[in-house]
C-alpha cells in the first residue's frame, strides 16, 4: 500500500479485507490546500516536491499517485466544507443553493443578526462587478470534470445558468467602435469556456454573496 504524507511517499504491507492501494494523510491534504492558496502551487509541483522529499536522487523511482491526489483532494475539500457548515454527519440533508458558502457576517441578515422590525432600520446594498481577463479554456474531456457541490458555493448552478444563457444570449454584433470591452466581446473565442467572471458583493464590506457568481460568455455582454 502506498501512503502519501507530508514527509514523502512510502510503501507498506498491511492486512485489510478491502485491499486499498493508496492512502493520503490528513496532514498532506491540508498542506496541499494551503500550498495552493498561499503559494499558488499546482498539483504537479506539489507532488514533485513530495517525490523529492522521498528520493531526491531518483524521484522517478517514487510511485506516481498524481491522479489519486487530484481526486482525493477534491473529496477532502468537499468534506471540509460540509463539516464547517453543519452537513458533515448528515448525508441526507441537502445544503441547498449557496449552503456551503459564507456570507458577510457584518451585513444585515434576517434571523441571524437583526431584530424582528429590521426593515424599518436596515437595508442591504449590493455591487456587481466583473473580471474580463479571467478566461477559462474548454476542457478536452469535460465529462471528466465532476462537480461535487454544484451551486452549493458561490457559483450559480451550472445547468439552470446554461439554460438561461441559451434563452437570453444576444447574437447581434455591436456597432460601437473603439470600445475595448465591446471589441473583446466581438472577437471569436470558440476555444474558451468562459471569457470572464462576474460577482455580486455587499457594498459595505466587499464580501461575495453565495450563489451569485457567474461566468461570462461574451465579455460585458
Amino acid at each position: 500500500m502506498t501512503i502519501v504524507h507530508t514527509e514523502g511517499i512510502f510503501t507498506h504491507e498491511i492486512s485489510c479485507i478491502s485491499k486499498p492501494k493508496t492512502a493520503f494523510t490528513f496532514d498532506v491534504l491540508n498542506h496541499f490546500l494551503i500550498d495552493a492558496l498561499e503559494c499558488k502551487s499546482s498539483a504537479v509541483s506539489f507532488y514533485q516536491k513530495l517525490k523529492r522529499f522521498t528520493n531526491n536522487a531518483f524521484p522517478d523511482k517514487v510511485p506516481d499517485r498524481y491522479r489519486e491526489l487530484m481526486r482525493v483532494s477534491q473529496l477532502w475539500r468537499d468534506l471540509k466544507y460540509r463539516k464547517w457548515f453543519g452537513f458533515g454527519h448528515d448525508t441526507e440533508l441537502d445544503p441547498g443553493e449557496g449552503g456551503l458558502a459564507l456570507f458577510c457576517p457584518a451585513c444585515p441578515q434576517p434571523g441571524i443578526n437583526l431584530p424582528p422590525d429590521w426593515k424599518a432600520w436596515y437595508d442591504r446594498q449590493y455591487i456587481i462587478n466583473g473580471n474580463f481577463t479571467a478566461q477559462h479554456m474548454k476542457m478536452n474531456k469535460p465529462e471528466m470534470d465532476v462537480s461535487l457541490s454544484d451551486g452549493k458555493g458561490y457559483m450559480v448552478s451550472e445547468i439552470p445558468y446554461q439554460s438561461h444563457l441559451q434563452q437570453s444570449l444576444d447574437n447581434k454584433r455591436s456597432t460601437c467602435s473603439n470600445h475595448r470591452e465591446i471589441n473583446a466581446a466581438n472577437i471569436n473565442k470558440s476555444n474558451l469556456q468562459s471569457t470572464g467572471i462576474g460577482a455580486t458583493a455587499c457594498a459595505q464590506h466587499g464580501c461575495f454573496v453565495p450563489h451569485l457568481v457567474v461566468d461570462f460568455q461574451k465579455g460585458e455582454r
